[in-house]
């Protein structure tokens, strides 16, 4: 027969006893939902996160997840919420401030990037997310040759350091170059071939360029170092990856996931797209995945499966409710759609199509806020000499993540080809997928809309030489009633920096999508 006394210390231990297994479960439930996280298998690690039950000093994880999550399926406003939140939870988490100023940079907020890349640096000097923030920065504000020489530089002088391999990689597939982001990195695995992060983001860049078989090669070959080294976490990602892209490993047991409440297995492989060297750019969509994969996964244009979508660019007119973009654009489109660079999917009908100007006007079946438009009163017909930009979504396809950038120039002569005067001549870099984008002057105001570049290539044929910085973009004026536009006081308005300009526009500028 047992005291009172002692039946209390027995209730207390069981207590204790079903805290500690409780605290167990929930810390290998984190640990599970990170791996799918890092491994991107959104939907199971969403599974795990709406059950799990936190211990009050970890939710600063469930907060980190959810933003990684956002971050990676293209709402950086969303992923910004949760990072600040797990920051204050847990001062100076590294994660939560490269989680901080990834999203920022997204959202055209450079400066704010800037600071919070620098606090990265202090906490881990080595880190190489800081070197990526800024040469992406530059990137989009038209350095991209300096962007470029500065990871050159940084390669060539630590040629060993896994860091720096890793940044120089990342770089280059945020710009879209992929052939670099592989090449790179091969040469860093030819130095060092015992470095599981180098075979990891080799294989994520296969993967982007439509090489699963690659991909598959090189994350296995990154699973096996893993695990040779006794890295249990980085083993069990890529453990999580080939068992939800490789049929013949899901049929295996992973050797390195650790034991949590599991989900149900990934629905299929992740979408990969097909390059088509056209314009407008194409690309071939897969068979949609199942309902829980398609809520946590990038959004995809909402358009039956297996078409070939072309897409380009254009800006946000009329309070929010219309799109202006190039005919060629959209011309024989079956269904429209368009997506802005803070992440939003909209369907959109078109509404005007011009007979004698490459132009043409979507309506949104939902409107923007009318703060997300540019004004009436933005609009300016263009002077030689002045700086432009152009801002749009050049090679859509392989960036993946959804953000504009801009290249600057001047604008080098009022008529375009053949002194046509419906269309003007600037030296910024046009590439294919910025047709029907913005040229925009130092004030945001617009001057045109992109239209195209010379075709180098024939002229090359036919005369021996190539042009170079011969783009061309429509008058504003040319524009239809449609779109409501006044003159502006332009010249009282200050200069804007390519930083405050980009943040002042990424979300107006939108990716216009549709198929034939």
């Amino acid at each position: 027969m047992f005291s009172s006394t002692a039946l209390r210390s027995l209730s207390l231990i069981g207590i204790f006893f079903l805290t500690a297994c409780t605290s167990m479960a929930s810390a290998n439930n984190l640990q599970q939902a990170s791996i799918y996280v890092d491994a991107g298998r959104y939907a199971d690690a969403i599974a795990i996160l709406k059950r799990v039950e936190p211990a009050e000093d970890e939710e600063y994880k469930v907060n980190l997840l959810t933003g990684k999550i956002y971050l990676a399926i293209g709402k950086p406003d969303k992923a910004l919420e949760f990072f600040e939140t797990a920051d204050v939870q847990s001062l100076e988490n590294m994660d939560a401030q490269i989680g901080i100023a990834l999203s920022q940079l997204k959202l055209g907020k450079f400066g704010l990037a800037k600071r919070y890349a620098n606090s990265i640096r202090r906490l881990e000097k080595d880190a190489p997310e800081p070197l990526v923030i800024a040469a992406v920065i530059d990137a989009r504000t038209g350095k991209l040759d300096e962007a470029i020489k500065s990871m050159e530089q940084a390669s060539q002088r630590q040629p060993d350091a896994e860091t720096i391999a890793v940044a120089s990689a990342k770089f280059y597939m945020l710009i879209g170059d992929l052939a670099k982001a592989k090449d790179s990195i091969k040469v860093f695995i030819s130095r060092k071939p015992d470095s599981g992060n180098a075979y990891d983001l080799l294989g994520e860049a296969m993967e982007k360029s439509g090489d699963q078989s690659g991909a598959l090669s090189a994350r296995s070959k990154a699973l096996q170092i893993f695990q040779a080294q006794g890295n249990q976490y980085r083993a069990a990602v890529m453990a999580a990856w080939l068992e939800a892209n490789d049929a013949a490993y899901s049929r295996q047991t992973p050797q390195a996931a650790p034991e949590a409440d599991k989900p149900a297995k990934d629905p299929g492989a992740v979408p990969k797209y097909e390059a088509k060297p056209s314009n407008p750019e194409k690309t071939r969509t897969k068979p949609p995945a199942s309902e829980s994969e398609q809520a946590y996964a990038v959004q995809r244009f909402p358009f039956p499966a297996g078409v070939t979508i072309m897409g380009g660019s254009g800006f946000v007119v009329d309070s929010g409710r219309k799109v202006v973009t190039n005919r060629h654009v959209v011309e024989g489109g079956k269904e429209f759609a368009i997506r802005t660079g803070l992440g939003e999917m909209i369907k959109a009908k078109l509404v005007f199509m011009s007979s004698t100007d490459d132009l043409a006007v979507l309506e949104l079946a939902k409107a923007l806020p009318a703060d997300r438009a540019i004004p009436g009163s933005n609009f300016v017909k263009p002077k030689v000499g002045r700086n432009v930009v152009v801002m749009g979504y050049p090679l859509w396809y392989m960036l993946g993540e959804g953000s504009p950038s801009l290249t600057n120039g001047v604008v080098s002569k009022r008529t375009g080809l053949r002194d046509d005067p419906g269309t003007f001549q600037v030296t910024a870099k046009v590439n294919k997928g910025n047709s029907g984008g913005p040229v925009f002057d130092m004030r945001g105001n617009v001057v045109g809309i992109t239209v195209g570049k010379l075709d180098t290539k024939k002229i090359s044929e036919d005369q021996g030489f190539v042009p170079e910085d011969v783009n061309f973009a429509i008058h504003v004026d040319r524009l239809p009633k449609i779109v409501e536009i006044s003159a502006s006081a332009e010249e009282t308005k200050p200069e804007l920096s390519a930083e405050e300009l980009y943040q002042l526009m990424v979300g107006k500028v939108v990716m216009v999508a549709t198929y034939k």
